[in-house]
């Protein structure tokens, strides 16, 4: 009996120690949190520098058009949604674009050496340096000129967005910044008609107003800094590269390179910014389209 009672004692104490250890596991298992979903990455299109069509119609200009303009006209390079026209422009000194005009488009530019001189039929003039925005929304028709009245040569970014209706009232406006507003942060530099995305490292430091659903946003980021932006349903973005290099998802930018990005239809996807040597770049967050 005794040996018997040993044994049924020993396969209790088994019995015990299973429910126990089974009692415990399900109780951890439960108290875990639901795995959030993940969010798939974007698909990116690079636009290699290369690839940018040269202009040089005078002794003082140089550009670079990411799309079709003046005389460089390709079918497959359109537009980007209502981004029309890109231009990297290279402007030697006492010398620029003089007066002429423009209607039903939103033109804005970005100075990355040197200063531009704005000046245009609604009495504005002022000249602005390097990390500042000049604006001007074009509406029912207005004349302007955009000029190199220094010593050296400027260099600026010149980006037109088609409006959201014709006939707006004609507006010019500009921002002006000081380094620290855009270091290793995402400076927003104009919202648009939505909500702008609610993207890590946004700095606001007065922003001027689209008329189209578009947002725009730069950087001058250190080696090493990285960037998670998520990208909504029905959402694009054109990255432009004008500094130093960086890497957007898998596909590494250089200076004067971009890159093109969509989201899904029905959900978000991912782009992944770093900036491994350190880049100036500016992100155009806009509607997505067909093209």
């Amino acid at each position: 009996m005794s040996t018997l009672l040993h044994k049924l004692i020993f396969v209790l104490l088994i019995i015990t120690l299973a429910c126990q250890f089974f009692v415990s596991y399900f109780a951890q298992r439960g108290s875990q949190a639901p795995a959030m979903p993940t969010i798939p990455v974007s698909l990116v299109r690079k636009i290699p520098a290369s690839s940018l069509h040269v202009s040089k119609p005078t002794w003082w200009l140089e550009s670079r058009f990411h799309f079709s303009f003046a005389d460089y006209w390709d079918p497959k390079r359109m537009n980007f949604g209502a981004l029309r026209v890109v231009n990297d422009d290279l402007v030697k000194p006492h010398a620029g674009f003089g007066a002429h005009p423009h209607r039903d488009a939103e033109i804005f530019s970005y100075v990355l050496n040197g200063q531009l001189t704005h000046q245009d039929s609604m009495g504005s003039r002022e000249s602005l340096p390097r990390g500042c925005v000049q604006y001007m929304s074009a509406g029912t028709g207005v004349s302007h000129s955009e000029m190199n009245d220094h010593d050296e040569t400027c260099r600026f970014l010149q980006v037109w967005i088609m409006p959201d209706k014709r006939g707006h009232k004609p507006n010019y406006g500009s921002s002006q910044y000081e380094p620290t507003d855009r270091h290793n942060k995402l400076l927003q530099v104009l919202s648009g008609t939505s909500a702008a995305p609610s993207w890590p490292s946004i700095h606001r430091n007065g922003c001027i107003s689209l008329h189209q659903d578009a947002n725009v946003f730069v950087s001058e980021s250190d080696a090493g800094k990285e960037y998670e932006l998520e990208l909504g349903p029905k959402r694009q973005a054109y990255l432009l590269c004008m500094e130093g290099s960086m890497q957007v998802n898998d596909e590494k930018l250089q200076m004067r390179d971009a890159a093109a990005v969509k989201s899904d239809d029905r959900r978000s996807t991912l782009v992944k910014l770093a900036t491994q040597q350190g880049a100036h770049f500016m992100v155009i967050e806009l509607a997505q389209s067909d093209d």
